[in-house]
């Protein structure tokens, strides 16, 4: 189950990695640091995250290529990925949800909005879990609300 606090960050810009990996550790994350998508395909094998923090423009190989690939494997395509973009026009974004990413954020990060989107997807992956392991599916035998005074007409 892809609930734990662990976070496969793939960023190019070397600074902003060791950045971001020490601010979401302090948080509480457990962070794997990859320079490029075939660098975080490596570290994929070792290790497997509950979330992907994507750069779109990461070198050797994109996010765009990164993305498509883990959501076409059968072992990566349950984890959700955050794209991140400077180029944040919402062309960018809807391409992105597009490939199968979950969430988009544009850059420069804000730590707070960030912290918030990575809470919101570990609360879904946890929600989706629940749903396929639960026996008693909850989806399937939620009630459906009574209305008052239903078979009774209304009189205007």
């Amino acid at each position: 189950m892809l609930t734990s606090r662990k976070i496969l960050i793939v960023e190019d810009s070397v600074d902003l990695l060791d950045l971001l990996g020490e601010a979401l550790a302090l948080l509480g994350w457990e962070t794997i640091l990859a320079e490029n998508g075939q660098d975080a395909m490596n570290k994929l094998e070792h290790d497997l995250p509950s979330v992907v923090l994507l750069d779109m423009g990461t070198p050797e190989m994109n996010g765009i290529k990164l993305a498509v690939s883990l959501k076409a494997h059968p072992v990566y395509n349950n984890i959700p990925i955050i794209a991140a973009s400077g180029h944040s026009g919402e062309l960018t974004r809807e391409r992105c949800l597009a490939l199968g990413c979950d969430d988009f954020i544009s850059k420069p990060l804000a730590l707070p909005e960030l912290e918030m989107r990575l809470t919101n997807i570990l609360a879904v992956a946890r929600r989706k879990a629940i749903r396929a392991t639960d026996p008693m599916n909850l989806e399937s035998h939620r009630r459906e609300p009574r209305s008052r005074g239903a078979g009774r007409r209304r009189v205007a």
